[in-house]
This record gives C-alpha cells, sequence and structure tokens, in this order.
C-alpha cells in the first residue's frame, strides 16, 4: 500500500474515531445512555466503552505520527527534527483553534458554568491545577491537556533514546527502542497500581499521561515496526503473518473491547460504584489491545480488503481531516441543540440528536480547518522556509 493510501486510511481511522466520541456524547445528550443502563447493563457497557476506546485510538495514531521523524534519527541516523520547528508545528495545531472553539463554548453555556481561570484555561492545564473540577472549560479537552504532556514527553524520550543508540549497530538499537517502549508500557501499570492506587479520589492523578501513556507506546511501536519492514528489515514473524489477516485483527479488536466494555458490568453487578484498581488496569490494557489491532493491518498489512476501501474512501478521509474541530466543537453543538429541542430518552431521540449533531459538527469542523487550522499549519511551514 502506497504512503499516500496510508495516510489517507489513518485519515479514515481518526473520522471514525471522533464520530464515535459524538456518538457517545450524544448517548448522554439525549438521555439515552442512563436509559439503557436500566434496561440493558449489557448494551450501556459497550455503548459507554466507545468514549474511552476512541480516545485510545487517538492517543495511537499520535504516538504513530509524532515518533516517526524521531525514530528514523535513532534507528537509522536520519536528520532529527528541530526542537523549536517541532514545538512551532504542535502549538499552532492545537492551540489557535481550541481558543476559539473556547470562546464558542463559553458563550453556548455562559461564563459561569466554565469552571477554572482564564490562565489555566487558555494554556490546558487547568485540569493539572484544579481540585474541584476535573473537566474545565470544554469537557473533551481534558485529553488535549494529556496530548500537550506527550508533545513535551516525547522529545526528551527521543533525545535520550539517541543518546544511548549512537554508534550502536542496527539490531542494538531495535532492541534497545523496543525494550524502551515496553518500559512505558509497564510504567503506565505501575503509574496506575502505585500512585493511582493510593490517591483514587484525585482525578488528576488518574486522568494524566503515565496512565495512558502505555497507548501512545502502541502506536510509537507500532511505527517503528512500518520503518523497519520499510527499510527492508525484518520484524516479528508472527506480527507481520498477523497484520496479513486482517479480519483476524479486526475480530481481535471486537473480542478485546468487549473484555474492556465487561469492566464496567463487573463494577456494575458486584455493587462498587466503580471499578477496581485491577479491572481499571485490565480495561486500559485491553484497549490498547484492541486499538493496535485495529490499525496493525492498516499499518503494516499488504492485502487489500473491503474494509480498507471504506475506511480510506475520499469522503471519510476528508471527515479525519477535519476532525480536530468536530471533536472541540461537538459538546457546544449538543448542549445548544438539547437547550432549545426536547428528545425522547428513547433509541428514536438519541438517533435524531445523532441526525442534528453529526452534520452540524463536521460542518463547523470545516469551517474551522478551512480558515483557521490550515492557515496556522501552512504559517509555520513559512516560517521555516524564511529560517531557512
Amino acid at each position: 500500500m502506497a504512503t499516500t493510501d496510508r495516510s489517507r486510511t489513518l485519515d479514515g481511522v481518526r473520522a471514525l474515531a471522533a464520530v464515535g466520541v459524538v456518538v457517545y456524547h450524544c448517548s448522554y445528550g439525549s438521555r439515552y445512555l442512563p436509559r439503557l443502563e436500566r434496561s440493558s447493563p449489557t448494551g450501556a457497557a459497550i455503548l459507554s466503552n466507545l468514549g474511552n476506546f476512541c480516545v485510545c485510538v487517538f492517543f495511537l495514531l499520535s504516538g504513530f505520527l509524532l515518533f516517526r521523524d524521531f525514530a528514523r534519527t535513532i534507528l537509522f541516523d536520519r536528520r532529527a527534527p528541530t526542537l523549536p520547528e517541532y514545538f512551532e508545528r504542535r502549538f499552532l495545531r492545537i492551540y489557535p483553534a481550541y481558543w476559539v472553539a473556547l470562546i464558542g463554548f463559553t458563550l453556548v453555556v455562559g461564563s459561569e458554568n466554565v469552571n477554572g481561570g482564564v490562565f489555566g484555561l487558555l494554556t490546558l492545564t487547568e485540569r493539572h491545577m484544579n481540585t474541584t473540577n476535573i473537566f474545565p472549560g470544554i469537557p473533551a479537552a481534558w485529553t488535549l491537556a494529556i496530548e500537550i504532556a506527550f508533545y513535551a514527553f516525547l522529545p526528551i524520550f527521543s533525545i535520550g533514546l539517541m543518546l544511548v543508540c549512537r554508534r550502536r549497530s542496527q539490531r542494538t538499537r531495535t532492541l534497545i527502542t523496543f525494550m524502551s517502549l515496553g518500559v512505558l508500557m509497564i510504567t503506565a501499570h505501575v503509574w496506575i497500581g502505585v500512585v493511582v492506587a493510593a490517591n483514587r479520589n484525585d482525578l488528576r492523578l488518574q486522568m494524566n499521561l503515565p496512565t495512558y501513556l502505555g497507548w501512545f507506546a502502541l502506536g510509537m511501536l507500532l511505527v517503528v515496526l512500518q520503518l523497519l519492514r520499510e527499510s527492508g528489515r525484518q520484524i516479528p514473524g508472527s506480527l507481520q503473518e498477523l497484520a496479513e489477516h486482517p479480519w483476524w485483527c479486526w475480530a481481535g479488536t471486537i473480542v478485546a473491547y468487549c473484555a474492556a466494555a465487561s469492566m464496567h458490568l463487573i463494577a456494575f453487578d458486584n455493587g462498587q460504584g466503580g471499578e477496581t484498581i485491577l479491572e481499571f488496569q485490565a480495561r486500559i490494557g485491553l484497549q490498547g489491545v484492541a486499538a493496535f489491532l485495529l490499525l496493525l493491518p492498516l499499518v503494516l498489512g499488504t492485502r487489500p480488503s473491503r474494509f480498507h476501501s471504506m475506511i480510506s474512501s475520499r469522503r471519510l478521509a476528508w471527515v479525519g481531516v477535519v476532525s480536530y474541530g468536530v471533536y472541540l466543537w461537538h459538546q457546544a453543538i449538543i448542549r445548544e441543540t438539547t437547550k432549545h429541542t426536547s428528545f425522547s430518552a428513547d433509541l428514536i431521540g438519541y438517533l435524531q440528536l445523532l441526525a442534528i449533531v453529526v452534520p452540524i459538527s463536521i460542518l463547523i469542523g470545516w469551517i474551522s480547518f478551512t480558515f483557521l487550522e490550515r492557515p496556522m499549519l501552512s504559517l509555520a511551514r513559512r516560517s521555516r522556509k524564511v529560517d531557512q
């Protein structure tokens, strides 16, 4: 599969993840999910798991896309991105569109209902400092705070690997990289088992970068495998064999997804009012496995399938390109829609809300991308040309 086709495919995956988040949040906006929890706990658990799984996919994609240039340097001594270039692009990609969306959200819900201080909200650091509300500002922006933390962590991690791998053989570099990514995955579960377990009431420690570091590491692992194969070097044969059987992978995705959803059911049946630490660790691990198996054949596979064709279609890929705006604006659209229109708390009302929110979110996402996000990224490219 050509590089452009893979890029379009990943845009398609991003589109499905963004729409999945909208689908999940609309289930609350229409009050359908609370009703489903009473009538069908299994169905409610599967739907409740969707938002978390889509976030997992986003984090894997971030690890995959952002680690690529660093991994080329670590493995093959290619030119590394300069830190000013890297941070400038990350800043312009995230903050301008977020600031405009934050203003729009504030206008919709009222400034008195936007929790947090101005500095914390504008810098996406408020949730690290706010002890009374873990979802200040745009609620969905909690994931952006984790993305920002990953943006800061990635160059430090990569530079450390570059120094360790310098002047070493290709085989040793590959082994060190694999081991380092394994350490990141283990670190996430150690963090949950030690720090989160000791501070169960502090969601700032639970919903933070160390908790989800394993998800980013799985995306980083995918790009390392892709780069090794593209350079003609061997990758573990079992992974390549699995990638060549996409329906095996996607069946595994479904199984892991349902197993992760079952963690909600276990907590519900036991009357615990929440997951135990082991259940939380299991859910995080299973979500990572589900997302990894979803992406594996799309990144490493060479056999086309109908799903490949569907997910890499131009229309779906286009939605993926504008998905950041969809993610930023959809909760404001849900609130504004439900404020002026009442929906029955059943499947019909839920579908009606989706029919309104999804197209409007995509439209505003396109506006955000066309008139704000793309010009900002073009500004970053122009500034690099001037520097050169």
